[in-house]
């Protein structure tokens, strides 16, 4: 009776009109919305369209609710004018969706994991950028947080696919350290939609051996900016249509490491700078016709001006510390240009033709002259005061490192590729020619000096002993302290692949899915022809449980770049040949609720045969290859993920890894002290990380839930290391029970959390506000993050020292340790 009496009395009073459309994230129309104006008692449904009418009375505030069994409420504030005719439109999240996370909205059943572009708001690393986010997934690895590389399933950065666009990506070729470092190529801001594949990728992806990261960039519907400023950098972006036909998306970055630098063992002047920006223009001249533009033009600069070290290392009972007095700086510079152009052609439904044309430029120079100076000193802890103590001195010595090194390089390409959809059938194809021209110019040496001798640079293994009087104590510059070469190659790349994916469906009982691909290679340095067949078969049985099964297999080449090919001395190998890689990787997804929420578990059990290898060891983010196919070895392993709403409406996830991966080099057989001949066999390769947990969680304070924390935990094993310039074996020893061991860093164990406050939401704030300027902005944020927030200390690499003792030359590792606790404050804004 109440009601009826609230209905009533509306009819005496003046009404304005509400009405509009509701649709989700993906901006299809939600149907059978309930719209509620709370208090009177008045609702209506959304219809097919998505589209409802509700008189309301004027001059009077009211809150209505948006409500959907699958989608969250969304409470609007409302004041009516008499007579007013008000449009509201409103995107609801689903609750099967994540909060600016994981995508698990749209059902993709490829094998393909995709990736909300916002989520890199939410993980706290000092990074950033969609590589911090693929660092938490299983099967992915790294272990220095300055550095956006990552290795996957043994295989190193060089191993990785990226494509922005269809376009593929190239990384600079001098980066020495993760200092270095600019920005990952991939703008967030940017970027629509991003899908990787950790193994066992189509043919329509090239030819690597672990992983392909596809990214696609937005074409924009309407004028959107968004802008981010922290104590680490700042970004800025605009979008929009200028017309019906064109459309625009800008980004630029800035980024500076000082900061984080800052924390490290060795004071000294930083000045990174790191600068890049973006754009994508789309013209659409008619429905069968539509012609973009992909631009970037980055221009990193690092400049290094050491002046001293302190560094405490060891156990306990061993503790040493070493003191470096620095003289000199390093000044690099990496300029890189993108340009792409795609010209897409619809004859008809369903069938489209594409023509690629790209060109990647980078101009890159590395300048150092530094000198050093050290003490390296027994050191113990005074447990009275807590100190370390300063002990006897176990070696001087000073060692001076000079380098000259320039590269110019050119990739331009074109690719025609075609899809069409039939039947039971999705066709794809492709044909590709690329051109390489590349102008390598080194110049490199290192001098060693220790008490007053210069060291020979003949490999000394770790405690050899070299007496002080024997006679290859001279100045010789040899065995890679001495580098001067100028290469220059002109060669050119032909590549294409064909592939179709056929559903196998006889009756709706069961969903198969057969995709099959062969794809080619030449190469005209030389002259090589490889064929590359990928095969995956996907099972979606129709079972009260929700799960998929994959089986993905295929032959991967991997065809040498510049730097594979190159040999310890500068020279370029002319019989060098494409690595190769056979995969079998045996998947299962499960999806299910829990709590009434929705939660995803995925495992992948794989095996890699690789054999054609190019040997190589890695000194902190540089890979420095052996030139020849060398090895042989395989990786084999099991990487599981639970993810889902642990907190209602937030996604979480742990992911776990486990892997070995070895190799053999062949002819690396060496005769011991008592004159027999050894064979290492298998040994670890250098990206061998045994085990690694990764965590991602995310929580609310209760009863002000835009008040958020973001907890990121990684712990995983340590990897191989040796000593430099010399044969890989040299990183086993005996642990003194019989037992063969390998020199491996320390555990890399981590967390980093954020906390986050959003003034602003799209679906909770942004139409309730009478003022016309909040109503502008689609969403604030203010974010603070504490990295490393247990203050440990990981180790990125080892220097190598040499000490002179009682007569005698011993080889030191001296870790170089990684960033410490550190604050980071940062706003995010949309409009």
């Amino acid at each position: 009776m109440l009601s009826t009496f609230e209905v009533a009395c509306l009819v005496g009073q003046s009404l304005g009109l509400l009405h509009g459309t509701i649709v989700d994230e993906q901006s299809r129309p939600v149907e059978n919305v309930q719209v509620i104006a709370e208090g009177i008692a008045l609702s209506v449904i959304t219809d097919s369209k998505g589209t409802y009418s509700l008189s309301v009375p004027a001059q009077q505030g009211l809150r209505v609710r948006f409500q959907h069994i699958s989608y969250h409420d969304t409470l609007v504030q409302v004041n009516m004018q008499a007579g007013e005719d008000r449009v509201l439109l409103m995107t609801l999240r689903s609750r099967g969706a994540v909060l600016e996370q994981i995508d698990v909205r749209a059902s993709y059943q490829d094998g393909y994991v995709r990736v909300d572009p916002k989520l890199n708001f939410r993980v706290p690393t000092p990074t950033g950028g969609i590589e911090s986010i693929l660092k938490t997934m299983p099967g992915f690895y790294s272990n220095n947080e300055l550095s956006s590389q990552y290795n996957v399933r043994g295989g190193n950065y060089d191993e990785n696919l990226i494509y922005v666009n269809d376009i593929e990506i190239y990384r600079p070729f001098l980066v020495r350290s993760a200092q270095q470092e600019g920005m990952p190529f991939v703008n967030l801001d940017m970027t629509h939609n991003v899908k990787f594949s950790s193994g066992g990728f189509m043919a329509n992806y090239g030819d690597k051996m672990s992983s392909v990261m596809d990214v696609e960039y937005r074409k924009p519907t309407d004028y959107q900016t968004s802008l981010s400023g922290s104590m680490l950098g700042a970004t800025l972006h605009t979008e929009g249509k200028v017309s019906p036909k064109f459309s625009y998306i800008v980004g630029a970055r800035f980024k500076s490491n000082t900061y984080l630098l800052k924390s490290m063992d060795t004071e000294g002047d930083y000045k990174p700078r790191f600068f890049d920006t973006q754009m994508l223009l789309s013209w659409k001249p008619s429905k069968r016709w539509e012609v973009s533009f992909l631009g970037n033009f980055s221009n990193n600069r690092y400049l290094y001006a050491p002046t001293v070290r302190e560094t405490t290392f060891g156990s306990f009972d061993n503790l040493q510390k070493i003191t470096i007095a620095f003289d000199g700086q390093e000044i690099d510079r990496y300029e890189n240009y993108l340009g792409g152009l795609t010209v897409a052609f619809n004859p008809r439904p369903g069938h489209l033709i594409k023509l690629i044309f790209s060109s990647y430029y980078a101009k890159e120079s590395e300048t150092y002259d530094i000198e050093a100076s050290y003490w390296l000193k027994e050191a113990e802890i005074d447990m009275g005061k807590g100190e370390t103590v300063e002990g006897e001195v176990m070696g001087t010595g000073t060692f001076l490192e000079h380098a000259r090194d320039q590269i110019t390089a050119v990739v331009s390409a074109a690719d025609l590729r075609g899809s069409h959809r039939l039947k039971k059938h999705y066709l794809t194809w492709s044909t590709k020619w690329q051109n390489e021209y590349i102008n390598d110019r080194i110049r490199e040496w290192t001098l060693l000096d220790s008490a007053g001798y210069v060291l020979p640079v003949l490999p000394t293994l770790p405690g050899e002993a070299v007496a002080i009087d024997d006679p290859s104590r001279i100045l010789a510059l040899k065995n890679g302290d001495f580098l001067a070469t100028e290469n220059v190659i002109n060669t050119l790349r032909t590549s294409g692949f064909i592939q179709d994916e056929w559903k196998l469906d006889r009756d709706s009982a069961n969903h198969f899915t057969l995709v099959g691909g062969l794809r080619y290679q030449f190469w005209s340095y030389n002259k090589e022809f490889i064929l590359s067949p990928r095969l995956n078969f996907i099972y979606h049985p129709r079972w009260k449980q929700d799960w998929l099964f994959l089986l993905k297999t295929g032959l991967y080449y991997q065809p040498p770049f510049y730097r594979e090919m190159r040999l310890p001395n500068g020279n370029l190998n002319p019989n060098i040949k494409a690595q190769r890689s056979f995969q079998v990787v045996v998947a299962a997804e499960y999806n299910f609720k829990w709590w009434n929420r929705p939660f995803k578990f995925t495992t992948e059990v794989y095996y890699k045969y690789l054999d054609r290898l190019i040997s190589y060891t890695v000194d902190n983010v540089q890979i420095i290859y052996s030139g020849k196919n060398d090895a042989r070895g395989y990786a084999t392993g099991i990487d599981c993920r639970l993810s889902g709403e642990f907190v209602y409406g937030l996604e979480s996830w742990v992911s776990l890894s486990i892997m070995k991966t070895a190799e053999d080099i062949l002819d690396d057989q060496y005769t011991n002290e008592e004159g027999v001949t050894v064979s290492p066999g298998y040994i670890p390769r250098p990206t061998d990380q045994r085990f690694a947990v990764n965590i991602f969680f995310q929580d609310h304070i209760p009863r002000v839930t835009p008040l958020r924390v973001h907890l990121n935990f990684v712990f995983a094993s340590g990897t191989p290391y040796g000593p430099p310039n010399m044969p890989r074996y040299h990183s086993l020893y005996d642990d003194g029970n019989g037992n063969t061991r390998v020199l491996r860093t320390t555990w890399y164990r981590r967390v980093d959390i954020g906390f986050s406050y959003m003034f602003l939401e799209p679906t909770r704030d942004r139409l309730k506000h009478h003022s016309k300027f909040l109503k502008a902005f689609r969403s604030c944020g203010l974010y603070f993050e504490v990295f490393n927030l247990l203050g440990i200390k990981n180790i990125s690499s080892y220097t190598w020292i040499s000490a002179v003792s009682s007569g005698n030359n011993v080889l030191i590792p001296v870790p170089n340790y990684l960033t410490n606790r550190l604050f980071n404050l940062k706003l995010a804004i949309e409009l």
